[in-house]
């Protein structure tokens, strides 16, 4: 199996992680939380933008001298993508709420009493210092985010939110095929090919474990997943 094929089995593996969120986070909208409580969701997704930032911009920062000029672009638009991301959650909740959001307080309050976040798994396997990792992560995590925020998009009534989160949606697909592309080129053995895929199956557990956290456990996609991967 070539580089390119194997990738692409990955994708086609991940779908019924990427299907079993979307069942969550339907689950979850269609018990109709109170404001309060979708504010506390939105502002986990808001810090969570800018994790992403932070630790793609560190990845960046500590890229060689003689990286990929085209790739070291495509993390840059990445980065950028999520400052945007950050300020359109911070739009979204000063939309509900109508007052602004004291983001230092929100940061301080998510770091001592955290919601699960994705972004924290670029930290969990050191993926600032391990392109292998980080690759695996944008196609793993950023393709099940673009999942995750289309069904938000759709599930949300209010045009300001949806439209702000399909956008999202669209930027995270972006950010999955960055990962699928470098993870092309990285793939040259079958040592890299194991690494990747042990990678991926820790990282689907992982985001699973955080959208049950985050959302609620759906039956259906306790189902998908069982089927899937045994768990």
């Amino acid at each position: 199996m070539n580089s390119k094929d194997f990738v692409a089995k990955i994708v086609a593996d991940n779908q019924a992680l990427f299907q079993a969120s979307q069942h969550n986070v339907k689950a979850y909208f269609d018990s109709k939380p109170a404001q309060e409580e979708l504010v506390e969701h939105f502002i986990g997704r808001m810090v969570n933008e800018r994790m992403n930032m932070v630790e793609i911009s560190q990845a960046i920062a500590q890229m060689p001298a003689d990286a990929d000029p085209v790739e070291l672009q495509l993390l840059t638009q990445q980065a950028a993508d999520e400052a945007i991301h950050f300020r359109m959650v911070k739009e979204v909740i000063e939309h509900i709420t109508g007052e602004a959001v004291d983001v230092e307080a929100a940061i301080a309050r998510e770091a001592a009493k955290p919601t699960a976040k994705g972004a924290g798994l670029l930290a969990k396997y050191e993926a600032e210092n391990d392109p292998v990792a980080l690759a695996a992560y944008q196609l793993v995590a950023e393709g099940r985010a673009e999942a995750v925020w289309n069904t938000m998009a759709e599930c949300i009534e209010d045009e300001f939110i949806s439209k702000s989160y399909a956008k999202i949606a669209k930027d995270e697909g972006f950010h999955s095929k960055i990962g699928a592309r470098k993870l092309e080129q990285l793939v040259t053995d079958a040592e890299v090919a194991a690494k990747v895929e042990t990678l991926v199956a820790a990282m689907r557990k992982d985001l699973y474990e955080i959208s049950c956290r985050n959302t609620v456990a759906a039956e259906a996609g306790k189902e998908l997943v069982a089927d899937a991967y045994g768990w």
